[in-house]
């Protein structure tokens, strides 16, 4: 089945999930799998037991290397899953454990020494949560040299069966990677997994089907621009679970099966069975009534970080902990809060990719790369390209976008993964921070805070958006403010949606585009794609301007013989144009109304024309005064190409079926 990108509106007949997030990348990208360059070959050999205690078996490396990562697993012969997992370092240098409560940990020890972990555990007799006896716990040691490793891969983890799964096998000392082989070894129970694809360092496949948790094995030969090798293994926990493939929401609607190594971040919170149960697992087959999982805006105006806290459902300790650092610590923590009455739950995990907002359940879903710190946060993050990298493909022009801060990119850091860098807090801040704007502006949009007072704790949030008298906000700005060009929705149904490109679209070039666009009201290419991104990208921008003095950018760039990405046209801060202000006042005032928007629109900038000829990134710098004071950054063909990509980017999912739902 063809995969779509539709932010349509949830209509009565109609079950959707809708979704705006970072994580895509722009047309002509190169960066989605294809069939293999170096074919992974099978194992015959079956993965390696390399010790027992108290009934449960461990896989993984037998003998650790200072700065190589290590993979450790534990299983159960005769359980059919585990669960309540927790590792513990009991002697031994310190490690980090980043995914303790998983039937798979990997981590890179820095130091020689013996290693010794205890790991509480309880073996269920069927996928039943019921069938699970008392906790148990087992003991592993093993100890770690001083070789000196010239590959790692990245990392050694747990995903859920039928699940996509990534790994990278990162060069160390130094060396630059040639070529990869990668060979797969027979898992617990002969499971393999399928649908292998490889891009350049890195992995991706499905998890396979399984009856009972299992454990595979990948090992990584690399070959070096020098011409020596070196090699490296890496594990994977499959995990045995229960999947609603008939009425679940999320493996029926948006065809994925999602993680389900999730837990409350706040384990006292009164609603965290609520948020473990209702906004994401393969189960869900009905939406949740708001007495059960109200809007936090039901409970309370004035919300504290605790209260938007207990709402947090997360793959891994870390996100929930950056996404409270964020909160606190952000210049826009405090219009967080207020937004975040909006939604029933926030969903952070390594899986979701590209972000989304459902109004099925009334939650947003968080890709945790707009919230990684540390390289071995990033390392958790499932790589899986967007598969909407070469939509729009067909088409002669491209419209890069992106946020400015004193003539330089927002945020501005560079982190080549190979480099091993942390992120400063203020470029996590930016990453997060439109991306919070959009997701909540969507949330907003369908339960808008006139709305909050009058919901009925009896209904759900499917219900509510399905009554007749019920419309998003979004629907009325399309109505009083349309934007007008069908030939500029339609390219947007390529670009974003995947649409095959007429012959007409295919010859439609950036001067025609030019045209289109300067004659209508919009801020960007994505804002006709759908009214729900038109309303949420209007309020982004006018948030992002006024509380972080982020400038937004938006250009018109030929993509046929133009190596340097000249700007047809191009501007800042779009917006703010008169022509556009009524619509923007239109969006804020009724996603944000503490705040007097038309006053704030007085003191905002007047857009600025970039120069036509100058390339996207010589643009960065608008105005004399600017262009004196700071010279674009000289960068290489591939530099400009990866930029590009970025710019891009999608900043909404919205997977969907024509479906008839059934309130339950």
């Amino acid at each position: 089945m063809q995969k779509s990108l539709i932010c349509s509106s949830l209509l009565a007949t109609i079950l959707t999930l809708a979704g705006c997030g970072g994580g895509g990348s722009g047309n002509n990208a190169t960066n989605s799998p294809t069939s293999p360059s170096i074919p992974t070959t099978n194992n015959s050999d079956p993965i390696n037991k390399i010790s027992s205690n108290n009934g449960f078996d461990f896989y993984g490396d037998t003998q650790g290397t200072v700065g190589q990562n290590v993979g450790l697993g534990i299983h159960h012969p005769t359980a059919a899953k585990l669960i309540d997992i927790k590792w513990t370092k009991t002697s031994g240098p310190d490690v980090e454990l980043i995914a303790d409560h998983t039937n798979v940990i990997g981590f890179t020890p820095k130091v020689v020494g013996t290693y010794s972990f205890s790991v509480d555990a309880r073996a269920c007799s069927s996928v039943q949560d019921n069938s699970c006896g008392s906790v148990s716990s087992a003991n592993l040691s093993f100890n770690v040299d001083n070789q000196s490793p010239n590959a790692s891969i990245r990392l050694d983890h747990t995903a859920v069966e039928r699940g996509r799964v990534s790994f990278r096998v990162d060069p160390l000392n130094g060396k630059t990677i040639q070529s990869v082989a990668w060979e797969q070894a027979v898992g617990i129970n002969s499971v393999q997994a399928i649908d292998v694809e490889e891009q350049e360092n890195r992995i991706f496949f499905d998890a396979p089907e399984v009856s009972q948790d299992s454990i595979l094995k990948f090992t990584a030969t690399v070959t070096f621009s020098d011409n020596t090798q070196s090699s490296d293994d890496v594990y994977l926990g499959v995990r045995n679970t229960e999947i609603d493939d008939d009425d679940g929401y999320f493996p029926r609607y948006s065809e994925n099966i999602v993680s389900e190594n999730m837990f409350a971040f706040a384990p006292d919170s009164p609603y965290a069975q609520a948020v473990e149960r209702c906004v994401y697992t393969n189960q869900i087959n009905r939406s949740c009534n708001f007495s059960e999982l109200p809007l936090i805006g039901m409970q309370t105006m004035t919300p504290s970080i605790d209260d938007i806290m207990d709402r947090v459902l997360v793959s891994h300790a870390w996100m929930g902990e950056r996404f409270r650092q964020y909160l606190t610590d952000s210049a826009v923590g405090p219009d967080m809060l207020r937004l975040l009455r909006g939604v029933t739950a926030i969903v952070i995990s390594y899986e979701v990719r590209p972000s989304f907002y459902w109004a099925v359940t009334g939650a947003i879903y968080l890709d945790a790369d707009n919230f990684w710190l540390t390289p071995l946060e990033r390392d958790t993050l499932n790589e899986i390209p967007d598969y909407r990298s070469g939509f729009g493909a067909e088409l002669q022009f491209i419209m890069p976008w992106r946020y400015v801060k004193d003539n330089d990119y927002y945020p501005q850091g560079s982190y080549p993964v190979v480099e091993r860098g942390s992120r400063n807090f203020a470029d996590l801040e930016a990453d997060i921070s439109w991306l919070m704007y959009h997701e909540l502006g969507h949330a907003n949009d369908f339960f808008p805070p006139a709305r909050w007072s009058s919901l009925s704790l009896n209904t759900s949030p499917l219900a509510t958006i399905n009554m007749s008298s019920v419309n998003p906000d979004s629907d009325a700005l399309a109505s009083v403010y349309p934007l007008r060009s069908d030939e500029m929705h339609a390219l947007a149904q390529v670009n974003f949606g995947g649409e095959s490109a007429t012959t007409s679209q295919r010859n439609t070039t950036a001067e025609d585009v030019t045209d289109l666009f300067l004659s209508d009201l919009s801020t960007g290419f994505y804002n006709y794609y759908t009214t729900r991104e038109d309303y949420a990208t209007l309020f982004e921008k006018f948030m992002m301007k006024y509380r972080l003095d982020a400038d937004s950018d938006i250009a018109i760039v030929s993509d046929i013989d133009n190596p340097d990405y000249n700007v047809t046209w191009g501007q800042r801060n779009r917006f703010n144009d008169p022509a556009l202000q009524d619509r923007v006042l239109f969006t804020v005032n009724r996603v944000l109304p503490e705040i007097d928007a038309a006053a704030i629109q007085a003191t905002l900038p007047a857009p600025q024309l970039m120069i036509a000829g100058d390339t996207w990134f010589e643009n960065l710098s608008l105005g004399s005064a600017a262009k004196s004071a700071k010279q674009p950054q000289i960068r290489s063909k591939e530099q400009m190409h990866q930029q590009i990509l970025l710019d891009t980017r999608v900043p909404d999912v919205h997977k969907h079926k024509d479906l008839l739902s059934t309130e339950k």
